[in-house]
């Protein structure tokens, strides 16, 4: 398997007790794979700055934001557009036990995000990039940019209502 895109690994251990606050930012490279794995258009900028700080048990709270420059292709006029995003991120990372599945994990889902990990280090990147792809809309739309029908010249009333022709197929009265 092919690692992260966008990999930012912190020791856990060394993370001080009062917590510490962590700049990453994606390097070109970096932003190409991880535009093609989330499908834009382009990815232009990709930062976070995160602060850590560790709740005991292998449990580390991140807070923080990520900005991104992104362009995505509008689901109305088919073309690119450029977009910034500033998304909170509020993690909290779980340190997997030993010998128990991940499918065995008792999550709570009123609680913030958590990310299990397995080892020593926790992956700030992969962890910016999966909150970016939360954050993305799934239906851009370029502002300002509007539906129109393909022939202007009907009004609307006289458009033929896209159901129309299922009507003509339903069986109608008591045939059969």
């Amino acid at each position: 398997m092919k690692g992260p895109e966008f990999h930012r690994p912190v020791t856990v251990a060394r993370l001080r007790p009062e917590g510490d606050t962590i700049a990453i930012e994606a390097g070109p490279a970096e932003r190409e794979a991880v535009r093609a794995r989330l499908g834009l258009a382009g990815l232009d900028r990709l930062s976070a700055e995160l602060q850590l700080r560790p709740l005991g048990g292998g449990l580390v709270s991140a807070r923080g934001s990520l900005q991104a420059d992104v362009r995505q292709v509008c689901v109305v006029t088919l073309e690119p557009f450029s977009a910034t995003l500033t998304a909170p991120v509020q993690l909290v990372f779980r340190r997997a036990e030993p010998g128990r599945e991940m499918a065995e994990l008792d999550l709570d889902v009123e609680a913030e995000d958590e990310v299990v990990y397995v080892g020593p280090e926790i992956d700030l990147g992969e962890a910016v990039v999966e909150t970016l792809a939360l954050a993305l809309d799934p239906w851009p739309r370029r502002p300002g940019a509007t539906f129109a029908w393909s022939d202007e010249s009907e009004e609307p009333e006289q458009r033929q209502n896209p159901f129309a022709a299922l009507k003509q197929t339903r069986p109608r009265g008591g045939e059969s």
